[in-house]
């Protein structure tokens, strides 16, 4: 298996030179297909039970719906800059890191992106159980930004709501939007709701033409480490 860089997919300089800090700032994001299903889950244990994962938070979803690129997502969530590069160079020299290696054999790495996490109106993404995410091209980062904000004010959010804008990729969509809550129901139940609202048919007034959604992927939580 190849070894992860660490993923995501574009980057906007006005919205992050206007953005306020945050508490996570990014996100690396691995794309991983595993025929069998059990162990995606049993690699990652053999590495997040090593030493030198102490502190890290680590999230794997299998993929429901959607365009599929590979069996599972594995997101590693960090603090800075510093974080990341503590953090990855800890894992690529322990003991771990091999097991991984040796446990995922057969499996097939596709590649990794930065995540930039533009904002959280509801808990963390990792504490959903259900993930809907919206792939968006945008052209006016501000204004998608500032209309994401009134929906949430206009109709909640059914326990995660976050916002974040693609620093690597293909540059295909900017930006996604993560709507997450405890199960398939609950999340679906709340988008029957959102996209009958009055405050979804003037978030659409307002972003216009300058959004476009250009996918749509569904993942379930398998495991969080760290947390």
């Amino acid at each position: 298996m190849k070894k992860p860089t660490l993923l995501s997919a574009l980057s906007l300089l006005a919205l992050f030179l206007a953005a306020p800090s945050h508490a996570q700032e990014f996100e690396a994001v691995h794309a991983v297909h595993f025929d069998d299903y059990g162990q995606a889950k049993r690699a990652l244990d053999s590495l997040m039970a090593d030493d030198a994962m102490e502190g890290a938070r680590v999230t794997l979803y299998s993929q429901e719906f959607g365009q599929r690129v590979a069996s599972h997502i594995i997101v590693e969530d960090f603090d800075s800059y510093a974080d990341y590069a503590s953090s990855t160079g800890k894992r690529l020299a322990s003991h771990g890191w091999s097991r991984y290696q040796l446990e995922s054999m057969g499996s097939e790495y596709l590649g990794s992106d930065q995540i930039m996490v533009v904002d959280d109106h509801g808990a963390s993404r990792y504490t959903a159980e259900y993930l809907v995410a919206y792939l968006i091209h945008s052209t006016d980062a501000a204004l998608y930004r500032s209309a994401i904000a009134d929906l949430d004010k206009g109709v909640g959010n059914p326990g995660v709501l976050r916002l974040v804008a693609m620093r690597t990729g293909t540059m295909a969509y900017t930006h996604a939007v993560l709507i997450g809550g405890p199960d398939f129901e609950t999340v679906n139940k709340y988008l029957d709701k959102l996209f009958a609202s009055e405050a979804f048919a003037a978030f659409q007034k307002k972003v216009g033409d300058t959004r476009k959604v250009v996918g749509v992927n569904t993942y379930v939580r398998v495991a969080t480490y760290g947390d």
